[in-house]
């Protein structure tokens, strides 16, 4: 019988050549089980979108109640069954520029909007954290960002202005 002089690779190459493949496979996999996780990352405060009609942190822009303050209000104040002009509670209506103004608050028993003066101002006192009165507002809500509270605080030192 002839022998052919075909010669059959050892065992060991298919081996090496599919342990390179799935070292291969598995790294990419890694790479992308780490890309999909630092894209999904947080910072711990997702609580949603924020309403910051301008997150723009320059202390010197004047604060404009129909642009930036209103806003504010719609979204986390003025909403049924808390500070709407239906509901006004504890005395509050934040649901225009008027009624914010004439509000005087059942708790502090006086306007909540001290224009000039936001260390004097109610609301203000009601959306820092730990109020003089009462639970901090929004009541049981995501409480208001920082930079949506320095926009009150620059409006109401300004003069709170109808602008």
């Amino acid at each position: 019988m002839k022998h052919s002089s075909f010669t059959f690779l050892p065992d060991t190459w298919l081996i090496n050549r599919l342990s390179i493949t799935s070292r291969l496979l598995s790294a990419v996999c890694i790479c992308f089980l780490i890309l999909a996780l630092v894209s999904c990352g947080s910072d711990g405060n997702s609580t949603g979108p924020d309403p910051d009609p301008d997150p723009d942190p320059d202390p010197d822009r004047h604060v404009s109640f129909s642009q930036d303050i209103s806003p504010i209000f719609q979204a986390s104040c003025a909403v049924s069954g808390c500070h709407d002009s239906g509901t006004q509670e504890s005395g509050v209506n934040l649901s225009s520029y008027d009624d914010a103004m004439n509000s005087v608050g059942n708790k502090y028993g006086e306007n909540v909007i001290n224009a000039g003066n936001p260390d004097e101002s109610p609301l203000v006192d009601k959306i820092e954290p730990d109020p003089q009165e009462g639970q901090r507002m929004p009541y049981q809500r995501d409480p208001l960002s920082q930079a949506n509270i320095d926009s009150i605080r620059a409006w109401i030192e300004d003069g709170a202005p109808d602008n």
